[in-house]
């Protein structure tokens, strides 16, 4: 488990491979839970499903072309981060914090 940042900005990772495939789950922020998901097929490219209303498709999508860049590997990304009434700069903190554990992920997996 990788993690950035603290308190309500707090961002965690959880990898795991599934046989050839690989799972990405992204939780943070006040309230973990699923607010979208993203595969990313080598064949089809990106294929995202979200809650009504989540905007955690951003993250899951950005994240997801980033690491099956590197890796190469067909991937799904869960992504549930929540701060109720985000700033902008918030936002912006998450996301750094996201990246930050994407980056620390990728480097192990080298």
């Amino acid at each position: 488990m990788i993690h950035a940042g603290e308190g309500r900005y707090r961002v965690t990772l959880e990898f795991f491979e599934i046989g050839n495939d690989r799972l990405v789950i992204i939780t943070g922020g006040e309230e973990a839970h699923i607010g979208s998901a993203t595969l990313m097929d080598g064949k089809k490219g990106l294929q995202t499903i979200s809650k009504k209303g989540h905007k955690d498709y951003v993250i899951s999508e950005k994240m997801a072309s980033i690491i099956y860049d590197t890796i190469e590997k067909d991937l799904l990304v869960v992504c549930g981060i929540h701060i109720e009434n985000a700033s902008k700069e918030e936002i912006d903190l998450l996301i750094s914090h996201t990246q930050k554990c994407v980056d620390i992920f990728l480097k192990e997996k080298k």
